[in-house]
């Protein structure tokens, strides 16, 4: 799997993002790729933790594959495009074991989305984090805005929404979306160790216990939620202003 660079440990599991050619752009290949890498080691309980990252020092995951989005226009492609990354974020944001998101660089859009459904994020001081979504005009597809409401509340999340702007590290730490912020990739990756010392003094079953629990309650936020974003995201994402928006940014990325 080029997309992705898959090490196990003794008793964590490490993903990386591999496109830096495209920013670590999240297309469909990928996120189905992701799906079965998760899914793969998700009864092996020599797991406790698992940790996605990205390629290189730019970009965690700057949102959808622009050349792939230009084809999404009919019903159908609309509804996969949900589909294949609510069930992939699904897996994350609801896994046994805590999944570390250590952010070497933007997360955007989709990577923002992906980001959030962690359970903890560590950024490098460089990064920015961004539901960049009003930017082009929609909502979110696979649950952002039901994670950044829990986690910051109503009042910030409209806000963080509305504005649609990349967030520095020093602003999403300050609300809560950032667990800690670090200089350098390399003192990042120590942070991410420092917590799996942690998660690794406790037995295999009591963590997946825990993290059992919390998952309901994640899911009855997103049971109640997740029809009404979607519908949201469709009428959206089918909308004048939306494409519009996006042939702005295919115009930019091709020139």
């Amino acid at each position: 799997m080029s997309n992705l660079i898959v090490e196990k440990g003794s008793h964590d599991l490490s993903i990386t993002i591999n496109r830096p050619e495209s920013s670590n752009a999240l297309s469909l290949t990928l996120i189905e790729e992701l799906l079965k890498v998760l899914s793969d080691y998700e009864d092996n309980h020599e797991i406790k933790s698992v940790v996605i990252t990205g390629t290189g020092d730019k970009c965690f995951a700057a949102g959808g594959d622009v050349k792939e989005l230009n084809e999404v226009r009919s019903e159908t492609a609309i509804e996969n495009m949900i589909t294949i990354g609510r069930k992939t974020i699904d897996k994350i944001r609801y896994y046994p074991v805590p999944i570390l998101a250590l952010m070497n660089g933007h997360a955007l859009g989709g990577g923002a989305e992906l980001a959030i459904a962690c359970d903890y994020r560590v950024a490098v001081k460089k990064s920015t984090f961004g539901f960049i979504h009003s930017a082009l005009n929609i909502t979110t597809a696979w649950g952002g805005v039901i994670d950044l409401i829990d986690i910051i509340g109503n009042r910030r999340a409209l806000l963080t929404l509305i504005e649609g702007k990349a967030l520095t590290t020093n602003e999403a730490y300050k609300i809560g979306i950032l667990d800690s912020v670090c200089e350098s990739v390399e003192d990042a990756t120590k942070d991410i160790k420092n917590i799996q010392k942690r998660i690794n003094n406790c037995g295999s079953s009591i963590i997946r216990a825990n993290k059992s629990i919390i998952n309901e309650h994640k899911k009855a936020l997103h049971n109640n939620l997740k029809e009404f974003e979607s519908r949201e995201f469709k009428k959206s994402w089918s909308s004048k202003e939306h494409w519009e928006s996006m042939n702005k940014l295919f115009s930019k990325s091709s020139s």
